[in-house]
């Protein structure tokens, strides 16, 4: 369809942790090293499989949040995605668990998605999550936000976090917020949703839609 795409991941810890188990012994900030730097393996593979038989080629960018503070880092790392994208490769993002400490980490990979999207001035953000969007008082999905109704929309939100997760509800209104302002149309949609990704390319309506600026 001409859509370039580029796709932000987590995964690496969980998908470390599933295969092997660290000794207590090791600090938690080793212990996450590990978990990521075994798990970043199976997480690739997993994707490149997928990707495989639709006959798509996939490469794997990590970041911290140092490579979008130097210039140099930056700028290679926005060369590199409009090369892979040139030749038909999908980027898949995830932040670098193995040497990323605290003053490197990402709020989440909520904050990862927005600095790619901006970094590549995207059309759009789409955002997978386990709810239908953005739910109201009464549980149902707020369709569109805009400059009318965003403070509004704030209040619905929970500032719980995810399970097993750094980000939550509030991190991706924040997001998406900031990004509509910006000229990024960001969609919220139910990552467990069958086919919402195509849904979302075809136009239907789903999820919260946060309406961009247009200049």
């Amino acid at each position: 369809m001409g859509v370039d795409v580029v796709l932000v991941t987590s995964g690496a810890v969980g998908a470390g942790k599933s295969l092997i188990k660290m000794p207590s012994v090791h600090s938690e900030t080793q212990r996450r090293q590990v978990y990521a730097a075994v798990g970043q393996v199976k997480l690739m593979a997993v994707y490149s499989q997928l990707f495989a038989t639709r006959g798509y080629h996939c490469a794997q960018v990590l970041a911290t949040k140092e490579d979008f503070r130097d210039n140099e880092h930056y700028v290679n790392m926005q060369n590199c995605f409009e090369a892979l994208m040139l030749d038909n490769v999908i980027p898949i993002v995830n932040e670098n668990d193995v040497v990323a400490t605290t003053e490197l980490m990402f709020t989440d990979n909520d904050e990862l998605a927005a600095l790619v999207a901006k970094q590549l001035k995207a059309d759009c953000l789409v955002i997978l999550t386990g709810t239908d969007g953005i739910l109201d008082a009464a549980g149902k999905t707020v369709r569109i936000v805009d400059a009318g109704n965003i403070e509004e929309v704030s209040s619905f939100i929970s500032p719980d976090k995810s399970t097993g997760g750094r980000g939550g509800m509030m991190s991706k209104f924040r997001v998406a917020r900031e990004l509509s302002a910006e000229s990024t149309t960001v969609r919220i949609v139910n990552g467990r949703k069958a086919n919402v990704l195509w849904d979302v390319l075809t136009g239907v309506d789903t999820g919260t839609t946060f309406i961009r600026r247009v200049e």
